[in-house]
Parts: structure tokens; C-alpha cells; sequence
């Protein structure tokens, strides 16, 4: 049983995982929303891979999974189960730091494909329902007309790009005059700023936490070793 100071980073250390735990469910929770929300315009991308929010929603199940282990290994006192929960963080954190980096070095890249999907998407508008219901809810959602504007539906513009939708609303006057590809990109960057802000804090309690489990760790081997020895 650690006693003193260390008592109150054993505490302090199951406080702070309880509130990764509710972080991590929050990812899960605003990944599921995103799903929700925009999953029409996911579905355009023409990747299965793609149809959900797949890095927030794993980074959310994986915070909710070591919140849990470092709860109980810090109300344990279990030296395996605090070092294992050290170790899985810091790699957590690194792995993190990487993305991030990856991110924004190839944020050009992923425009470029992004594109490239989108205008996959638009060739199959009138073979796939499933395209066309996607197409049609973006464009009404995001109040956008074709990847980068209304020339690119050519003589076939969709109802779905006119403000106000009845037949033959297909008029220059009343069609919307943004592409989607930069709405979209903007939608992106404001998602990806709000998950950065809650990836920060997450990452900052991630941080205290590798310090509170090894100094935790370090006094429960101590106390081992002097029970046996």
C-alpha cells in the first residue's frame, strides 16, 4: 500500500484516467455524430474505408480502452498492469505526434485525392443511387454545384444544386456558384481543428499520465522489495 506523497499520484493518476476515459468517449461520440451527419458526403469518396470517421473513432476506443486499464491499475496498485499502461501511452503518443506530422506534411496530397474522389463520384451520379442521393445531399447541405463549379455537371446540372428546388430550376440565376471541393475543404479543416483542440488536451493528460504510472510503478516495486526483502 503506497503511503505520502506517492498516495496522492496514485489518486491523482486514477483521476486522470477517468477523465481520458470520458475524452475517449467523447471521440467515439463525435466520430458517430460526424458519421451521422455527413454520411451521404462520406459515401461519394467511393471508399469503404471512408464512410466513417475510421482515426477518431479508433483513437476514441483505444483512449476509452487505456483510460479503464490505468483506472484500475492505479486503484490496484498492480506493477504490470501500471508499467503495460505506461508503455501503451507513450507509443500512443508517439503515434499521435507522427499522425499529426503526416497530416499536415501531405494535407496537399490528400486535397489532390480528394479531388480526385470527388469527381470519381461525379461520373457515376446517374448509374449509382447511392451516388446520387450523396451528390444531392451535399450539394443541398454544403449549398455547393459540382467539384469546383456548375460547368462541371455540363448540360446536365442536378436540381440539387438550384437554392430553390422545383422543375427546371436549373437557371445561372439560381444555381449555387461555389464548388464543393472547397466547401468541403473547409469543412475539413474546421472538424480538424476541433479534434485537434480535444487532441491536445487528451495528449497533455496522456503526459501525465506516463509520469504519474512510472513514479507510481517505481514506489509499488520499492514496497515489494521491501516486504520480501
Amino acid at each position: 500500500m503506497v503511503e505520502g506523497g506517492v498516495a496522492i499520484v496514485k489518486y491523482l493518476l486514477f483521476v486522470s484516467n477517468l477523465i481520458l476515459w470520458v475524452c475517449g468517449l467523447t471521440l467515439i461520440i463525435c466520430g458517430s455524430v460526424l458519421h451521422l451527419k455527413f454520411a451521404r458526403l462520406l459515401d461519394i469518396l467511393g471508399d469503404e474505408r471512408l464512410s466513417t470517421p475510421v482515426l477518431l473513432l479508433s483513437l476514441g476506443a483505444l483512449c476509452t480502452l487505456l483510460g479503464f486499464l490505468g483506472c484500475c491499475g492505479a486503484i490496484r496498485e498492480n506493477y504490470c498492469l501500471t508499467v503495460s499502461f505506461a508503455v501503451l501511452l507513450a507509443l500512443l503518443l508517439m503515434l499521435e505526434t507522427a499522425a499529426v506530422i503526416a497530416g499536415y506534411a501531405l494535407h496537399e496530397t490528400l486535397l489532390e485525392s480528394l479531388t480526385n474522389q470527388l469527381t470519381q463520384g461525379l461520373s457515376r451520379y446517374s448509374s449509382s443511387p447511392g451516388v446520387t442521393k450523396a451528390w444531392d445531399g451535399t450539394q443541398q447541405a454544403f449549398h455547393c454545384c459540382g467539384v469546383t463549379n456548375s460547368s462541371d455537371w455540363r448540360d446536365d446540372i442536378p436540381s440539387s444544386c438550384c437554392h430553390t428546388i422545383y422543375t427546371g430550376c436549373q437557371e445561372r440565376d439560381n444555381i449555387f456558384t461555389s464548388g464543393c471541393i472547397s466547401k468541403i475543404e473547409s469543412w475539413i479543416i474546421w472538424n480538424a481543428a476541433l479534434v485537434g483542440g480535444i487532441s491536445t488536451v487528451i495528449a497533455s493528460l496522456q503526459v501525465v499520465g506516463v509520469c504519474f504510472a512510472c513514479c507510481l510503478s517505481k514506489s509499488i516495486l520499492k514496497d515489494f522489495h521491501d516486504f520480501y526483502y
